[in-house]
């Protein structure tokens, strides 16, 4: 029974890696059966020494547990405890990670194991890429002349909102780069044309998401790349080698702006919000409002916030004070608004502490790429709620985990 228990936790946890592009049954389903036998495991094997200690003011992991405990004292001064049970519910991830992380044991946890896990959950990216744009395409087909709108933005991403699913491919991208080719295929040659092919499969189809803040992550991921190979490893085959993925998003790009119009007049769509008070349905003109509201928002929320569950009752009657109809509840579109307003400075202090502790270690030269990850992820929380969705939040605290396990263990097998 210990061996089996044992033997049973890295399978379990590659299930839970390759389950977070999936949908949310598969997420809670794995959540749950890694915990349990990592609970089970302290019970039967108690000589063990465990991967990381939690009470740690060294351990990032730390924060992330104490950001999950700040939104459950939020419950005590909101007003609907209905709504704050939900948000407290959807964000389970923040607390789960950080237990299991620190009841994994510790002869588990490698870099091999950890690049594993990370080909795990780009497996599961992979299956839902296919699998939406399989029924984009059907769709596509299914009109009297072919479609092309069905195999762009929302409608290729019906599963996982497009700027997830963006933020997911950009991570997943970003993960190839940085692979060792060992982990590919036996031969180098091989290795490299595998990886810049799967690199270019996830390049075209977050061009097709036509995610705005995606196609600009793209980019910069691609400065930041070419600048590591050439100015930093000193690599000029690898160079070429990565500018041919450069040309490929360059190109898909170019193809789909001229199918697309989500690239077109956001400078005219801005002035329209600032001009008009009546129903605001466009995205940008949306977030320029809310953006252009920041000061006045973040004084309703003053140091404690107006509680877990109240968010979206005050945004309610601030958007009705300000005469603006966006015809449906918006939340800021931007995680450190998002927390500020529920949980007050407090917890948006706690926030950005707790993203620069998981980025220290990796302020060098040679960590570079992981750095932009973290910096990465932070650029999308500007532009979206990430964590106040299941499939947000399960991705930000799988992210962050495998991060921090990254740089705390040093034993490749």
């Amino acid at each position: 029974m210990k061996e089996f228990i044992h033997k049973s936790i890295y399978p379990i946890l590659l299930f839970a890696g390759f389950s977070i592009s999936l949908p949310p049954l598969f997420k809670s389903l794995s959540l749950f059966l890694l915990l349990f036998v990592l609970v089970v495991n302290v019970f039967i094997n108690r000589n063990q020494t465990y991967f990381l200690r939690i009470f740690s003011p060294k351990n990032p992991i730390l924060y992330l547990a104490l950001f999950y405990l700040l939104y459950c004292v939020g419950m005590f001064y909101t007003s609907d405890l209905k709504e704050g049970i939900k948000d407290l519910t959807i964000k389970l991830p923040l607390i789960i990670l950080p237990i299991a992380a620190c009841l994994m044991p510790k002869r588990i946890i490698t870099k091999n194991r950890l690049w594993k896990l990370f080909l795990a959950f780009a497996l599961g990216l992979f299956v839902m890429q296919v699998y939406s744009l399989v029924v984009a395409l059907t769709n596509a087909f299914s009109a009297e002349w072919f479609d092309v709108k069905q195999i762009l933005y929302t409608r290729l991403a019906r599963k996982i909102h497009s700027t997830y699913f963006s933020l997911f491919t950009c991570t997943a991208l970003l993960g190839f780069y940085l692979i060792p080719l060992k982990y590919l295929l036996k031969s180098k040659k091989g290795s490299m044309i595998l990886k810049l092919v799967i690199m270019s499969w996830f390049v075209v189809f977050n061009v097709l998401l036509s995610s705005r803040i995606g196609v600009i992550a793209m980019l910069i991921a691609f400065i930041v790349i070419l600048f590591n190979e050439l100015a930093v490893r000193k690599r000029l085959f690898n160079t070429l080698a990565y500018l041919f993925v450069c040309l490929v998003f360059g190109v898909s790009f170019f193809v789909v702006k001229n199918l697309n119009n989500r690239y077109e007049n956001i400078v005219a769509k801005t002035q329209i919000t600032k001009e008009s008070g009546n129903k605001i349905v466009d995205s940008v003109s949306q977030r320029s409002f809310i953006y252009g509201n920041v000061g006045e928002m973040i004084k309703k929320s003053s140091v404690f916030g107006v509680g877990t569950g109240d968010v979206k009752k005050e945004l309610e009657e601030f958007y009705k004070e300000k005469g603006v109809d966006f015809g449906r509840y918006l939340n800021p579109h931007n995680q450190f608004l998002q927390t500020a307003f529920a949980i007050g400075v407090l917890g948006l202090v706690c926030f950005v502490v707790m993203l620069f502790a998981f980025s220290l270690g990796f302020w060098n030269k040679d960590s570079l790429i992981y750095l932009f990850a973290i910096g990465m992820l932070c650029v999308y929380m500007m532009t979206e709620s990430i964590i106040e969705r299941q499939q947000g939040v399960h991705f930000v605290a799988f992210f962050l985990t495998w991060i921090s396990s990254f740089k705390a263990t040093k034993r490749e097998v």
